[in-house]
């Protein structure tokens, strides 16, 4: 099980790199332009003010200028959750479904290893690579606070890492559940990537729009955002429910591919 561990690692390692780098560059670019944001707080929060209340409620400007603010906007509400979300999808999606679309599905089926400990190993990869990504973009922060002299607790900085976590956990699980199901990788990835993004849409426009309050209690993106966890701490109860959620789906998508008949083209 700890060779097939690996052996999804070594057989994403490329994705893997690419994800990371953009993590890396992704952050280093927003991180820089903050010296330009804090040494301007009055004007720009003046004219952020002038912004229209529907702009500033879609994409929680609160606080923008300060150190948790411009890091909840920029990069904890949406591009450090989706990159999680991305990999996670991807290599749960492709986990099974990838197997049966390229037909080496009969190959795995020979290791001298049950249908779930393969599952398992596969989803401890997937997981595994989730929360070292998220630790990455944390550290990446922690490295690059001190040359742009923002201000941002330590504490602060892991609810907001652990929320995004969280986030990504919560959608490995669905994006395995489909790929159990599915024979086609692409159909899974697009499936997973398409909720993903609807989940998100309607939590930005949640603020908004007064027909999604019945659904806020069951949107993903709500359980891990809204607590603004950069300016709240961890949001136990938000995360929980990820967690239980995205551990549902992982049991169900083990439940699934153990009783799967596979196929091959």
């Amino acid at each position: 099980m700890i060779a097939l561990y690996r052996k999804t690692w070594r057989d994403h390692w490329r994705s893997l790199l690419a994800w990371a780098f953009t993590l890396i560059t992704m952050i280093s670019l927003q991180m820089s332009i903050y010296p330009s944001i804090s040494e301007n707080k009055t004007a720009l929060q003046g004219f952020l003010e002038s912004y229209p209340e529907a702009i500033r409620k879609i994409f929680r400007m609160q606080d923008y200028t300060s150190g948790p603010g411009f890091l909840s906007t920029e990069l904890y509400s949406m591009m450090i959750p989706l990159v999680l979300i991305a990999v996670g999808g991807t290599w749960g999606a492709a986990a099974t479904a990838e197997e049966e679309d390229e037909g080496t599905a009969d190959l795995l089926l020979t290791l001298p290893i049950s249908r779930v400990q393969i599952m398992v190993a596969k989803i401890s990869a997937t997981v595994s690579v989730v929360i070292v990504l998220g630790f990455l973009a944390f550290l990446n922060i922690i490295a690059l606070r001190g040359p742009v002299e923002m201000e941002i607790e330590d504490k602060a900085l892991l609810a907001g890492t652990l929320s995004s976590i969280s986030i990504g956990f919560f959608f490995t699980g669905v994006a395995f559940l489909i790929g159990s199901y599915s024979r086609r990788k692409g159909a899974a990835i697009g499936f997973v990537t398409g909720l993903a993004l609807i989940t998100f849409l309607i939590y930005s426009l949640s603020a908004l729009v007064d027909n999604f309050d019945s659904i806020e209690p069951y949107n993903p993106m709500e359980w891990g955002l809204k607590g603004q966890p950069l300016f709240n701490g961890f949001d136990g109860g938000g995360n929980l429910k990820l967690l239980i959620g995205g551990l549902v789906f992982l049991v169900l998508s083990i439940l699934k591919f153990d009783k799967k008949d596979i196929s091959t083209p």
